[in-house]
């Protein structure tokens, strides 16, 4: 049970995070999230030979491309897909045989509500995009009955950026019950080295009729002269 890439160094200092307690890992986007999390995987996998891994992600599109990546990146044989279009019954019946599932919340959401899979045997949750893990979005609950559950809990939230507000990350740290964090910028030494450089060409392009006489209704109704406005009084001004 390996991994088929040669991990970055940020990837096995904060994979000792993972490997430690439950972490929140926010990194910039290509920066290889999924790869910290295939190789938490495979440690909880040598470490407790009879469980399960589940990893999560908001929508099929990005379910497809993670379990396309853990085909790649490991010599594991047990992995699956659930989603929607997997009926119940044919799910129930996967998860017996799995060890790794990649599935969207609502899935597995589902499969705990009909009881049809044994949560108690998953040794590690990956949550992908852990921003969502808020209010009522089904992470939020699947975390909670899996924390309740679970005989080897350790969750990992993965995510680009957790949110711009103190209130929403703490939500985020408590509904994931996560007891590190691991924060990269691009700006990190450890990571800047890996960031390659942009060629940005600007294209100017005339602003369509329409769009000008919808700006112009616009500033006539909310910017009218009689106000004093600064240079930048609307967004696209």
């Amino acid at each position: 049970m390996d991994i088929n890439f040669q991990p970055r160094l940020y990837q096995e200092t904060i994979l000792e995070s993972c490997n430690q307690d439950n972490t929140l890992v926010v990194l910039p986007t290509g920066m290889g999230k999924t790869k910290i999390a295939i190789m938490a995987s495979v440690n909880r996998l040598k470490k407790y030979p009879e469980s399960k891994i589940l990893f999560l992600t908001p929508t099929k599109p990005l379910a497809n491309q993670i379990f396309n990546e853990f085909k790649v990146e490991t010599n594991i044989d047990e992995i699956n897909l659930f989603t929607g279009t997997v009926s119940p019954k044919k799910r129930a019946e996967l998860w017996k045989s799995s060890k790794i599932i990649i599935s969207t919340p609502q899935t597995i959401e589902n499969d705990i509500i009909n009881s049809s899979i044994d949560y108690s045997t998953v040794s590690l949750l990956v949550i992908d995009e852990a921003h969502r893990a808020v209010k009522d979005y089904a992470y939020s609950w699947i975390a909670k009955q899996y924390h309740k559950n679970s005989k080897v809990e350790r969750i990992i939230g993965l995510t680009a950026s957790p949110g711009s507000d103190n209130d929403t990350i703490s939500q985020i740290i408590k509904n994931l019950y996560v007891k590190k964090i691991e924060v990269r910028t691009d700006e990190d030494p450890d990571v800047k080295q890996y960031i390659q450089k942009l060629n940005i060409d600007w294209i100017k392009l005339e602003f369509p009729k329409e769009l000008k006489d919808i700006k112009i209704n616009i500033d006539q109704r909310f910017f009218p002269p009689s106000l004093e406005w600064g240079p930048h009084p609307f967004p696209f001004r």
